[in-house]
C-alpha cells in the first residue's frame, strides 16, 4: 500500500456485494482465488533471503544445485539484499508494482515482457532454472496443499464466517473476485499482506491447518471489510484529541475474524480453535492495554447489547488522551 489509507481507498472502488444482518441473510460468497505462481514465488524467495541471508545455508534442496547456480543465486540474494530488503512489501509503491506486474504471469517462468525494471527482471531469469530444477516441485506441492486445505474449510465454513465478519465490522466484501498468492514464504515480518490482492506464506506453520481458513478472512477484511471501522476509530480519536496512530482497529479485526472462525468451527462441529492472535501472543504484547477495552466493550456489542457506534466510542474514550 501507498499509505494503508490510501490503499483502502483504492480497493474501495470495487464493486460491493449486500449483506443483510439477521438469521435469513444470505450474502453473495466471496469469490476466491488461489495461485501458486512461479515467478511470484520465486520473487518471494529472493526477498526473504534478501531480509535474511542467513537462511541461504538452510535451504532443503530437492536436487543440489550447480556451483554456477549458487554463484547465480548468491548474486541474486546480494542484489535484492542491496535494494528490496529494506522496502515494504504492502506499503513501497515499487514493491506494489513488482506484484501486479507478476500477477498476470502465473504459468511462465521467465520474465520477458514484464513491466519489470531490468535489473529485477535479470536476477529472477538468472536463477529460475536452479528454482525450476531444484526447488519449486517441493514449493509448489505445499502451495497446492495448503490451498486445498484452506477451500475445503471455506465449503464448509466460509459463509458463515464471511457473514459473520461482514456484519460486524459493517461492510462487506468485494463482489469481483480476490487474488490470494500462496507462497512459501514472504520475507516480511507480519506474514500475509494485503493490498487489492494477498499474499499469504503458506510455509509458516501459523498459517496452516484451521488457522489457514482464519488468515484468508482476515486478510482479505483488509480490502474493504476494516474501512468503516478504521474511520469510525479514527473520527473518534480526532474529536477527543487521543493519538491517532492507534492500533486500536487492527486488534478489533484479529478479535472480529478470530472470534467468527472459532465460533464456526465450534457450532458446526464441535471443534475447539484456538484464533491466531491468542495463539501468535499478540494480545500479551504491544497490544495487551487494548484487549480489556475490546473484550468488554467490542464484544458486548458482539453480543447485541450495544451499538457499533457506541461501541467504538466507548473504547476509544478510555484510551489515554494524546
Amino acid at each position: 500500500m501507498l499509505t494503508r489509507r490510501a490503499m483502502m481507498r483504492c480497493a474501495a472502488a470495487l464493486p460491493l456485494s449486500i449483506v443483510v444482518a439477521g438469521a435469513s441473510a444470505s450474502p453473495t460468497r466471496v469469490k476466491l482465488e488461489f495461485h501458486s505462481a512461479f515467478l511470484m514465488n520465486l520473487h518471494h524467495f529472493l526477498f526473504n533471503l534478501g531480509v535474511h541471508p542467513e537462511q541461504l545455508e538452510k535451504i532443503g534442496w530437492t536436487a543440489t544445485p550447480s556451483a554456477d547456480e549458487m554463484a547465480a543465486l548468491r548474486g541474486a540474494v546480494a542484489w535484492y539484499r542491496d535494494n528490496y530488503a529494506k522496502r515494504d512489501l504492502l506499503f513501497d509503491e515499487q514493491m506494489t508494482a513488482i506484484k501486479t506486474a507478476l500477477s498476470v504471469a502465473d504459468a511462465r517462468r521467465h520474465t520477458s515482457g514484464l513491466a519489470l525494471p531490468p535489473q529485477l527482471a535479470a536476477a529472477l531469469d538468472s536463477v529460475a532454472p536452479a528454482y525450476a530444477r531444484c526447488l519449486w516441485a517441493q514449493h509448489d506441492a505445499s502451495n497446492r496443499q495448503w490451498i486445498a486445505e484452506a477451500k475445503r474449510l471455506d465449503g464448509r465454513y466460509g459463509a458463515e464466517v464471511q457473514e459473520g465478519v461482514a456484519r460486524y465490522l459493517q461492510a462487506p466484501f468485494p463482489l469481483t473476485p480476490i487474488r490470494i498468492d500462496i507462497v512459501v514464504e514472504t520475507g516480511k515480518r507480519q506474514g500475509a499482506y494485503t493490498g487489492t490482492q494477498t499474499v499469504m506464506p503458506g510455509g509458516r506453520p501459523s498459517y496452516q491447518g484451521l488457522a489457514s481458513l482464519e488468515m484468508v478472512y482476515h486478510e482479505i477484511s483488509h480490502i474493504e471489510s476494516t474501512t468503516k471501522l478504521e474511520d469510525a476509530i479514527e473520527a473518534r480519536l480526532k474529536a477527543t484529541q487521543r493519538k491517532p496512530d492507534s492500533d486500536l482497529w487492527h486488534v478489533v479485526q484479529f478479535y472480529t475474524v478470530g472470534s467468527v472462525v472459532k465460533d464456526a468451527y465450534k457450532r458446526r462441529d464441535g471443534m475447539e480453535y484456538e484464533p491466531y492472535a491468542d495463539k501468535a501472543g499478540l494480545f500479551k504484547g504491544y497490544w495487551s492495554p487494548l484487549i480489556p477495552l475490546v473484550e468488554s466493550e467490542w464484544r458486548s456489542y458482539m453480543n447485541g447489547k450495544q451499538t457499533f457506534e457506541q461501541a467504538v466510542v466507548r473504547m476509544v474514550d478510555q484510551l489515554p488522551a494524546g
